[in-house]
This record gives C-alpha cells, structure tokens and sequence, in this order.
C-alpha cells in the first residue's frame, strides 16, 4: 500500500467531529423545469430557520503506551482485518455478491506484515476492536458499547447490498446532467439544514431511480426533490411541507405530481429506503485513527465531491472512506508522531479494499478537487470554503493533488 500511502507515517492527532452547519448558499437554481434552463428562486430571509448548532464530541482518547512501540515496530505494507471466521472478498473493478459475501479478493484477516511478530498478531484484534466500539459509542450510532461490533459487521455486509453494478446511466441522462442534478440537491439540503446523512441517502436514491424508475428528462428535478424527500422523512425529525418543495422547484410542479412521483419511486425501489453512507465509514476512520478536525473537514469536502462524480457510484461506501482519508492525508502533508502512526496503521486495520481501488477512487477524486472552483457545479466547494469549515476547499494543496497522483486534467 506504498502508493497509497494508506500505511505511511503521518500524524492524525484527536478527532474533532463538528456537526455544525454552515451558512446558506444565497442562490438556489432550478433545474430541468419546462423553460429547461437555470432560475434563481428568491427565498426571503424570515422563511429560513436557524441552524441548530450542536457542539460535536471530541475524541482525545490515545494509545496505550505499551501498544505503541510494538505497532510501530511492524511495517504494515497490506492491512485487511475482521475479527470472526468470516472472509470479505472484492472486485477491484465491479462488485457482486457471492456466495459468502463479496468477490475475486479476499481481505485479510490480519495483516500479511505481522506474521513474523506473533504477539503484535495476537494483540491487534481486541486493541481494533475496543477502538471501533469507542469510536462507534461516540458518534452516538450504537446506545450500548455491548453490540457496538456486531453492529459494525453489519455495516460491512450491508455496504453491498444496494451497491450499483456499473456506472452507466439511461440513454437519456449524461453524466453532466446528474452533476448539476446533484449539485442542486446540495444546495437545497444546505438550505434545509438537514442532516448530512440526508443527502447521502438522497443521492443514494436518485442513483437508483434512474436505473430503476422510467423518468424523462422534464421530471428530472422532481425526481430528485422526491428522493430528497424521502431521505428526510427516513433521517430527520422535522419534514418540510410538501407545498415548500414545490416553491424550491419554482412551481414548476404540483402537489399532485410531487405525490404520484413519491408514489413512482417507492414503488420502484420495493419500499427499500435502507443504506449505510461512507461519511458514517470515514468518521470511524477518522476516529480510531485520530485525525485533526482539519483532516476531517478535508475528507468530508473530498468525499462530498465523490457525489457529483457519476463514476463513483460503483464503489464500496468503505472504499470511498478510505480513498479520501488516504488523499486529505496526502494533501494536508501534516507533521509526523509516532501516537499518530500507530492510530493510522490501526485504522487500516478495518480498511476493506484493494490498493488499485484506492487509487482509482483518489485519481477521480484529485482530478475533481482541482477543477472544483473552475465548474459551475460549484455548490459543494463554496459549502467548503467557509471559515467553519476551516476553508478545506481552498488549500493550494489541492490544485497540485492531480500532478502529484499523475493525473490528467
């Protein structure tokens, strides 16, 4: 994993995962209505609610200092894990299932490196486990530390069972018209202030209903405030009225179409609204790993980039995780400690992919992040540039990250 330097030695110090939600993009375009072009809507200041703003747990918790020097001591060139009899296999092109789980690949249940210190060999599994316990407990996704793992195993199998064969669209559709359906999206769940699992999961259901629901291109953007709407009514407490979605798309269309179109896709999707996103992969990551908040910041805008990328849709939501902890690492070049090495080596522990997946997925996403402010699909870079979220999206880190992967732009 040289290339990938998903085993280097750099330092994540404590993780500082701020959900704090960021100012409102002023501009809010409709897409793909009957005039099929850009209409910017007018949303008066006194409609718009204020952003609650939960102060985000810490994680300062480090190593044992008896597990340090012995971590550090293996060079962990190919680190796969899972703790059970179970063994993950994929593909590093496509994903299907197979009969135990995942294809082609099998992962590792320790990593190959530490075959020659078997007491390090012995101690990594419970140490990898009790840090995902913790780093789960504390992004409050399990109530109790008890089933913190199995919970996590879960995760892992469920990756794949929506996962989508290819990146091909419908006839109709480009890759360019689901970028700006996407980036729309963006902007009207800044507006909302929904959660970010919300648009991760209205994506994820967009992406489906293009491949599953008969759509044209004049319903586009109703399809894709439907999945929105869906995501929200599955994450969120509070649920916009359905008359507000239809002021957002301009009244380009009615209540009545809204409904029908719900209707049209719940249908289509077998009423199957589950998914696990590769923010909740990377935060765990993040976590065990212990990166600086300006890492995470880093990680999440590379990882919000993935969504506008048509061609990201093929890969594992743990893949995605892993590619841009690995990038925002390579781009932030932060200084070395040894605390930080062994947490990095720790978390690849529970990375579930190949080294040609990681770099195709960071190829994609370097070349995205240096066109970034360039593109008119630019709603995820200025959601990024702001001082809250220490303005990741404008590091000149970024501009040379496609001349460091060798990427052509």
């Amino acid at each position: 994993m040289a290339r990938t330097s998903f085993c280097d030695s750099k330092p994540l110090l404590d993780l500082h995962m701020a959900d704090e939600r960021r100012g409102l993009i002023r501009t809010l375009p409709t897409v793909f209505g009957p005039a099929d072009c850009w209409q910017p809507v007018e949303v008066s200041e006194s409609r718009l609610v204020p952003a609650k703003r939960d102060p985000g747990p810490r994680w300062v918790s480090a190593l044992p200092s008896l597990y340090t020097d012995r971590i550090l001591s293996a060079k962990m060139n190919s680190i796969f894990a899972g703790f059970s009899n179970e063994v993950w296999t994929l593909s590093s092109v496509s994903i299907s299932p197979a009969k135990d789980g995942f294809l082609e690949e099998p992962l590792r249940l320790y990593p190959r490196s530490l075959e020659r210190f078997p007491g390090l060999q012995a101690l990594v599994p419970s140490l990898l486990r009790h840090e995902v316990e913790i780093a789960l407990e504390k992004l409050d996704l399990t109530w109790d530390r008890t089933f913190a793992w199995e919970m996590f195993l879960d995760m892992m199998r469920s990756q794949t069972w929506h996962s989508l064969p290819n990146a091909e669209l419908p006839r109709h559709f480009t890759d360019a018209t689901r970028a700006v359906l996407v980036d729309w999206l963006v902007q009207v769940h800044e507006l909302m202030h929904f959660q970010e699992e919300t648009l991760y999961l209205a994506i994820h259901l967009l992406d489906r209903s293009l491949r599953q629901v008969k759509v044209t291109t004049a319903t586009l953007q109703l399809l894709a405030i439907v999945c929105l709407f869906l995501a929200a009514k599955k994450e969120e407490c509070l649920l916009p009225e359905v008359s507000g979605l239809c002021y957002l798309m301009d009244h380009a269309y009615t209540k009545h179409q809204l409904l029908r179109m719900e209707r049209k896709v719940l249908t289509g999707l077998k009423f199957n609204l589950s998914y696990c996103p590769p923010l909740h992969f990377l935060l765990l990551l993040a976590s065990v790993s212990r990166c600086s908040a300006k890492m995470v910041w880093m990680a999440r805008y590379l990882l919000e980039l993935s969504l506008l990328e048509g061609r990201c849709v093929v890969f594992l939501p743990m893949q995605l995780a892993g590619a841009v902890l690995c990038l925002a690492r390579q781009v932030l070049q932060e200084p070395l400690t040894p605390e930080g090495e062994a947490a990095w080596c720790l978390a690849s522990g529970i990375h579930a992919g190949s080294e040609t997946v990681l770099l195709r997925i960071m190829q994609i996403l370097a070349a995205a992040a240096a066109r970034a402010l360039a593109q008119e699909t630019g709603a995820t870079f200025i959601k990024f540039s702001s001082s809250e979220t220490m303005h990741v999206s404008r590091h000149p880190g970024l501009n040379n990250t496609a001349a460091l992967l060798g990427v052509c732009t």
